[in-house]
This record gives C-alpha cells, sequence and structure tokens, in this order.
C-alpha cells in the first residue's frame, strides 16, 4: 500500500490530523475525537489514514498517560512526582504533534515516540 500524498491536500489533511487536537484540548475528549473523525470521514487516502491513526493513538496514550498522573497526584508523594511527569509529558505530546504535522507538510510519515499503538 502506497502512503505517500497524492495531492497536496493529502498533506494538509495529514498535518490537521497531528495539529486538530490542540483545539480538542478545549473540549471533553475532543483531543481524540478530532483525530478519530478525520480517521473515520476524511479522505481516504493510505497517506492520510496512516497519519490520523498515528495521531489518534498519541492521543489515546496521552489522555490515558495523564489519568495515570491525575491518580498518582492524588497522593502527597505522586504529587511531587505527577508534576514533572506531567510536563514532560505536555512537552512529549507537542514535540510529537509538531513534527508529525510537519513530516506530512513534508510529504513524509511520523512515528510518535512512546505511546502505545492500539490503533492498528
Amino acid at each position: 500500500m502506497d502512503q505517500h500524498p497524492n495531492q497536496d491536500s493529502d498533506r494538509t489533511w495529514a498535518a490537521v490530523a497531528h495539529l486538530a487536537p490542540l483545539l480538542g484540548y478545549f473540549f471533553v475528549i475532543g483531543q481524540i475525537l478530532l483525530p478519530l473523525a478525520i480517521l473515520l470521514f476524511g479522505p481516504k487516502s493510505a497517506f492520510v489514514q496512516a497519519h490520523a491513526k498515528e495521531s489518534l493513538n498519541g492521543q489515546l496514550s496521552y489522555t490515558l498517560y495523564g489519568l495515570v498522573l491525575f491518580l498518582l497526584a492524588l497522593t502527597v508523594v505522586g504529587l511531587m512526582l505527577a508534576v514533572p511527569l506531567a510536563l514532560g509529558l505536555l512537552a512529549l505530546a507537542l514535540w510529537n504533534m509538531v513534527m508529525g504535522a510537519l513530516a506530512a507538510g513534508r510529504g513524509e510519515f511520523y512515528r510518535y515516540a512512546l505511546i502505545l499503538r492500539l490503533v492498528p
């Protein structure tokens, strides 16, 4: 299956799949729903689908990691660990989203670091 973009719109949709979660963070589980919507209803090219899946896997992973950090923060000792880990998680998420969008714009694929591959 060829995963290279056939047209500029494929690269644009793929980049949007990585950056749309930034808007989604303002809504309950929007960071997951926006890449999922692109996966289900966006262009069906293999390139866009691959980027949407990668973004969705990243957002699912970050949400799960965030929930674990929240539960960890409920303890006094955990709070001291959760804050720096949460900052690190935020930096990782932003890095992966920006690098994924830049790679999509170049017509390349990008694999997020340190995520679970929940959507095959």
